[in-house]
């Protein structure tokens, strides 16, 4: 009788406690659960790397890319290039997908009707991000370190016209577009000022050189919400202040691709839907290309609120479109 006593008051406590303690471990469950779907799907800005092994057809293609010419524009600035470990590159598969498909000649609505040539891109960074963060959450691993981030660091270039008194036009000079502030073009290559003008612009020669490549004389055309960045045809004197404007130019250029990559005619003649997508979690300018953007930075914000997936722009602190004051020597970032 003692023994039973004793077993009915742990039964009865059990009965008592068992289905808080379901409850609680099916709340506890459901929180786990929702955190896994918003680290899954990006809601905190990023998500797990997907690696890729060194020797799959994926990479090795991906590698042909670096060769500096039009349909192959990449280059490691500073020589960096993810790092391989057991025969995996620590650079994710999306990253891969989303610059093959920059690499690539568009329909203008996708950004511009040209192609790039040179585009530099930096993996290598410190351990924690160096990208802002919001007061209350803790400074995360960096995208770059884990491998799903990248930063564009630079992308095409500007090219010069000379006209001499012979009226004939050779090429003179190009030079690389740097999306930093800290990068100030100058127009160092001598010539006679008083015998001769020097005409630039970006991604093509004015005035058709004679010297000059024929799908190099051609002015693309550009979407409207970016060709109004183009700074045109400019004196090689003022190429400074052109420089900066280039920068805003190509940096625009190269988010608007980004925010078109799911749109029909892009990356696919039927665009890419659901799990398909491929818009990267999180693009990021540098502040002071924002600050040149002005109102039209607005425009933009509209135009993500529209292309991010799962209402990242209106809902997520950490994903979708936005600027960094940290990055205004760094570049145009995005990640997955």
């Amino acid at each position: 009788m003692k023994k039973r006593e004793g077993q009915g008051w742990i039964v009865n406590l059990w009965l008592i406690i068992r289905w808080p303690l379901v409850l609680a471990f099916t709340a506890f469950a459901f929180v786990v659960f929702l955190v896994g779907i918003m680290s899954a799907l990006g809601y905190q800005g990023s998500t797990p790397l997907r690696a890729v092994s060194a020797n799959n057809k994926l990479w090795t293609d991906f590698e042909k890319l670096f060769k500096q010419a039009k349909g192959a524009p990449y280059f490691w600035y500073d020589n960096v290039a993810p790092p391989q470990k057991y025969g995996l590159v620590k650079f994710d598969k999306r990253l891969i997908r989303a610059l093959t498909y920059l690499s690539q000649q568009k329909d203008a609505k996708c950004g511009w009707n040209g192609q790039h040539q040179k585009i530099g891109l930096k993996v290598g960074g410190p351990v924690d991000s160096d990208l802002s963060y919001q007061i209350g959450n803790l400074r995360s691993v960096s995208t770059l370190y884990r491998g799903v981030g990248v930063r564009i660091v630079a992308a095409d270039e500007i090219k010069c016209t000379i006209i001499c008194q012979d009226g004939i036009p050779h090429v003179f000079d190009q030079k690389l577009i740097e999306l930093s502030q800290s990068k100030t073009l100058s127009p160092d290559k001598p010539y006679d000022q008083r015998m001769c003008h020097v005409t630039c612009a970006v991604d093509y020669y004015p005035y058709s050189p004679v010297d000059a490549p024929s799908d190099e004389i051609t002015h693309p055309v550009s979407a409207q919400m970016v060709s109004s960045y183009d700074p045109g045809e400019f004196d090689y004197q003022t190429i400074a202040e052109n420089g900066k404007k280039a920068a805003v130019y190509k940096a625009v250029q190269i988010g608007y691709e980004l925010m078109q990559i799911d749109e029909a005619g892009c990356e696919k003649a039927t665009g890419n839907k659901g799990f398909n997508r491929a818009i990267p979690n999180t693009i990021i300018f540098p502040r002071w290309i924002m600050s040149m953007m002005g109102d039209d930075w607005q425009k933009f914000l509209d135009l993500a609120k529209l292309r991010f997936p799962y209402n990242f722009q209106k809902g997520s602190p950490l994903a979708g479109l936005a600027y960094d004051p940290l990055l205004d020597y760094k570049g145009l970032h995005l990640n997955y």
